[in-house]
């Protein structure tokens, strides 16, 4: 989801724990989005999805495939129940399609979040800011983009002392797609 707001440039931040390793990276610096993806191969003309060690290529959950080459394609969105997904945090260097520039890192509490920094979180408004979403797939229609991004952030940080409610210490990613 917040890699599909981040092609569609309607993401240009995007907040991590304090302690992270993109605390370290520098203005200027140009960080790999990974996403979920299934990796595949073609066998026998066909294209069925593999080990991550004998793929040829990843599916992404849009149908986009990358190879090792980092030529793309449009294919079928995968739909097999047995397929073989990865976490983004195991996606392979050569499969990454997003790649964002940091414009600007800072420090501050998670509930410091800003109107502004909501839209650039990637919250979008229905009937006209009556009620808010965060990125699909992720359900749910709030009354509030702040509500939206708490449940959010609930859903990818579920762990004690990271939770919305807990009201964290964050890094503050602002970024742009690269060139």
């Amino acid at each position: 989801a917040s890699a599909r707001a981040l092609r569609e440039q309607r993401k240009t931040q995007f907040r991590v724990s304090a302690g992270h390793m993109l605390g370290g990276v520098a203005p200027g610096e140009r960080i790999c989005g990974r996403e979920a993806c299934a990796p595949g191969r073609r066998q026998n003309g066909k294209e069925i999805l593999t080990d991550l060690q004998r793929a040829e290529f990843v599916a992404f959950a849009d149908g986009w495939r990358q190879d090792r080459a980092g030529h793309g394609w449009q294919g079928a969105v995968p739909h097999d129940p047995n397929e073989m997904w990865i976490s983004a945090v195991h996606m392979p260097d050569w499969a990454c399609r997003i790649v964002v520039e940091l414009r600007s890192l800072r420090s501050e509490h998670l509930h410091d979040i800003t109107a502004n920094d909501l839209r650039a979180e990637g919250m979008v408004s229905m009937l006209g800011g009556l009620l808010w979403r965060g990125p699909k797939p992720l359900p749910g229609v709030y009354r509030t983009a702040r509500r939206a991004f708490a449940a959010h952030w609930d859903v990818t940080h579920p762990v004690p002392g990271l939770r919305w409610a807990d009201n964290p210490q964050v890094l503050v990613l602002d970024v742009r797609l690269a060139g």
